[in-house]
């Protein structure tokens, strides 16, 4: 029963990822508006998209809780590697559960500019600098919990680990995939810009690729584990 919930978690939790894709796509977000846009034409986007942009992003807040889901089957995997009450299993929760907050919060920034978007033009561009510098520059706890992934992988003592140390390295890669994010609070065009190659697009391509990658090894190790402990 308990390697039941884990692939019932890994796989409800996974799912975030086509719902925030879908989200983003529906309120125009899927490619950032760049942050060298005037206060004028940020009100605008607002003005002019107020209703997909609320739809979207409405459907983006719903979706992150499923991230918890998805924490709590990455805990499970690394205690089974442990083989025990790990340290770096609570810490990847905690980080983790920082890390649904960090989707949450800049989404309500951004429907709190779409709800009121007649505002000042000054007003909705500060919350919508809000919302894409905490959308994108906040990257720790997403490095944080693959660097503690990683340590664990590398540390599985196992003739045969129950997830190969390739995981580890793609792990490791990810997390400096996502780093670019972090610098788009200095410069408001090139590629580290929030909506840049470096911080937008491989930070995307980096967090789809580890989740996916993540989300097979956690299916696969938990069957593995269930014949194991059938035997």
């Amino acid at each position: 029963m308990l390697e039941q919930h884990q692939r019932l978690c890994a796989r409800i939790g996974v799912t975030f990822l086509p719902m925030l894709l879908i989200a983003l796509a529906i309120a125009g977000f899927l490619q950032p508006p760049s942050p060298a846009l005037t206060a004028q034409e940020i009100q605008q986007l607002y003005l002019d998209n107020q209703a997909r942009i609320r739809i979207g992003i409405w459907i983006a807040t719903a979706a992150a809780p499923l991230l918890a889901f998805y924490v709590a089957a990455l805990s499970h995997l690394l205690r089974s590697i442990t083989q025990g009450p790990s340290p770096l299993a609570t810490a990847q929760t905690i980080v983790g559960s920082c890390l649904i907050l960090e989707f949450i919060f800049p989404q309500m920034v951004w429907q709190t500019a779409a709800y009121r978007a007649n505002r000042s033009a000054e007003m909705i561009q500060m919350l919508n600098d809000v919302g894409w510098l905490c959308y994108v520059g906040v990257v720790g706890t997403a490095i944080a919990q693959m660097i503690i992934i990683a340590i664990v992988i590398f540390q599985d003592r196992r003739s045969e680990p129950l997830v190969p140390r390739w995981c580890a390295y793609l792990c490791l890669w990810s997390a400096l995939g996502v780093a670019g994010g972090g610098f788009c609070i200095f410069v408001t065009s090139g590629p580290v810009a929030w909506n840049g190659l470096i911080a937008w697009w491989l930070l995307v391509v980096s967090f789809f690729i580890w989740m996916m990658t993540m989300t097979m090894q956690m299916i696969k190790v938990s069957h593995r584990m269930e014949k194991a402990q059938s035997a």
